[in-house]
């Protein structure tokens, strides 16, 4: 039996470790470069995303208040009518009218009624839809990016 170099027997005492440094320098680099624009891509969708939220929270904090103000108008409007019939009622001569005076109140005030409300839906929807905008285009541009 013939003895073998130990060359031979491990081939790997021959590679060239300058040359490994070089792979894992070159590696290192591509990892960073690659970990540095995933982080950007991130951080750009993070951002997109906290200025989406911050529409759809201003939307919101506006239509409350739009709908506060609206409801604090409905109550005055209402309130006046209210004192108004009390009024009318004191100054009635008869049962007649009395009775008269409340069948009208009560007409105006269903009325009234479902005017207001009619008005506070549409003001509500219009609100949602102002709210969920934000969220909606950047559904829609996630959607089309991946088309």
């Amino acid at each position: 039996m013939t003895k073998k170099p130990a060359n031979d027997l491990f081939p790997f005492a021959q590679f060239d470790f300058s040359k490994l440094n070089e792979s894992y320098r070159e590696f290192a680099e591509k990892a960073l470069a690659q970990s540095t624009e995933a982080y950007d891509k991130y951080k750009a969708v993070a951002e997109e995303a906290t200025a989406n939220a911050q529409k759809s929270f201003d939307a919101l904090r506006e239509g409350v208040a739009t709908l506060s103000a609206k409801a604090i108008e409905n109550t005055r409007a209402n309130t006046e009518a209210g004192v108004a019939f009390v009024e009318k009622l004191a100054a009635a001569k008869s049962l007649a009218e009395v009775l008269e005076l409340q069948g009208e109140f009560f007409r105006s005030a269903f009325d009234t009624l479902a005017s207001q409300a009619k008005e506070t839906q549409e003001l509500a929807v219009k609100i949602g839809e102002k709210t969920a905008a934000p969220a909606k285009q950047a559904v829609e541009k996630v959607a089309k990016a991946a088309a």
